[in-house]
């Protein structure tokens, strides 16, 4: 067995067995959390449940396939995918299905997704991409940069801010690691910082052009008080969420005996982690958060031992991209930010999302595995040099 999967899986083993325990804790919180879509729905296990492990094991022999493919595949895959989610997003506008009151997703018969969903892990490798190209001058990337941002988080951002805010920041934080100016992007932040408390102060004129203007409004007066501010369904799930934290005690409930996962909605997906916390208690957010963790510190090992800026900037934009959202969920969860709406990585009930989840770890795992192999015949090579040395010593003993 362990031949096998020292054949067939690559990548750094630690980075493996995080990501196994965040399937299998997804996997068993959702079979526990999932009674109130059964009882919405009037449906069996298999709908949510089924499906959801169908998925999670589709990510996994996606992980496993992409973790044995050069990471060049991906810098050379990076602009077409972009594109794709790109011209996703803007269908999405136009023809989308709508999904708890927004038009976020795009229906093609068969299967349903979130086209924010390609293009935020696109977006990420077409920016490490970029910075590599630009490395002994990264300033010239800047404004190249800022229009492809702009064109992919402006859309998501009329619909979905939390995500737009999400990629964006990920984004910053790496061009920041690339040397770009600090101060040019301290400059951009604060023109979007300033336009979007513009566009939430005067929500109710601005909601013409940005649909979504009053919910981030109400979430945020909901968030720091204000009784009268509309959206009460996110008042309602943030404080069942924030019951279910404070009666998880330190061991939990125990498996299955979540009580106030039959009044949260969104108990499969946006509030999973006070889910796991009501029925495994503080053990449990230990152990997710050792797990996420676990991934972000093999991140920045591996990135230390990268020798190609593209591999750097990569496996450091994605761990970003991936830790900063499950720190946003949980966040949300024990009530220290306002609800966003963002799921927890490899955990939240997904279909799509879990898979394209999987494909951005797969990527961090082949360029560990290529640092691994480079590691590896690094050295051979000098153990082959250091040989002839070691004979030339024996032949002196001899004399």
């Amino acid at each position: 067995m362990h031949e096998l999967l020292k054949k067939y899986v690559k990548g750094d083993k630690y980075l493996w067995g995080a990501i196994f325990m965040l399937i299998l804790i997804s996997i068993v919180s959702v079979l526990s959390s999932s009674t109130m879509l059964m009882y919405k729905y009037e449906s069996g296990v298999a709908r949510f449940f089924g499906k959801h492990t169908c998925m999670q094991i589709v990510s996994i022999f996606a992980m496993i396939f992409l973790s044995r493919t050069h990471p060049r595949f991906f810098s050379g895959l990076a602009p077409f995918t972009l594109s794709i989610g790109i011209i996703g997003i803007f269908a999405a506008l136009l023809v989308s299905e709508s999904v708890n009151g927004s038009t976020r997703w795009l229906n093609l018969g068969f299967m349903s997704f979130q086209p924010s969903e390609i293009a935020k892990f696109a977006l990420v490798v077409y920016v490490a991409k970029t910075l590599a190209k630009n490395d002994k001058n990264p300033d010239d990337a800047f404004w190249h940069l800022m229009i492809v941002i702009g064109i992919t988080c402006i859309p998501i951002m009329l619909e979905n801010l939390s995500t737009c805010l999400l990629i964006s920041g990920t984004c910053g934080l790496l061009m920041i690691i690339g040397r770009i100016s600090v101060w040019r992007l301290g400059g951009v932040v604060l023109v979007a910082a300033a336009s979007i408390s513009l566009i939430i102060l005067f929500a109710p004129v601005m909601q013409n052009f940005f649909p979504r203007a009053m919910t981030w409004r109400a979430r945020i007066e909901r968030f720091i008080g204000n009784e009268d501010s509309i959206g009460k369904s996110d008042d309602y799930q943030s404080e069942q969420s924030k019951a279910a934290v404070a009666t998880g005690g330190i061991l939990g409930k125990g498996p299955g005996n979540s009580y106030i996962k039959n009044f949260l909605p969104e108990a499969t997906s946006d509030f999973i982690f006070a889910i796991i916390l009501e029925e495994y208690g503080i053990f449990g957010c230990l152990v997710v958060l050792a797990c996420y963790v676990t991934i972000i510190g093999r991140i920045i090992s591996i990135s230390k031992r990268c020798t190609k800026t593209f591999h750097f900037y990569t496996i450091l934009g994605l761990g970003i991209l991936i830790t900063l959202q499950a720190c946003i969920n949980m966040s949300v969860d024990v009530g220290i930010i306002p609800v966003t709406g963002q799921p927890l990585p490899l955990v939240s009930l997904g279909g799509t999302s879990n898979i394209l989840t999987g494909c951005a770890m797969g990527i961090i795992l082949s360029i560990s595995a290529q640092v691994e192999e480079a590691e590896a015949q690094q050295q051979a090579a000098a153990v082959q040099t250091a040989v002839p040395i070691e004979e030339e010593f024996e032949e002196d003993a001899d004399l």
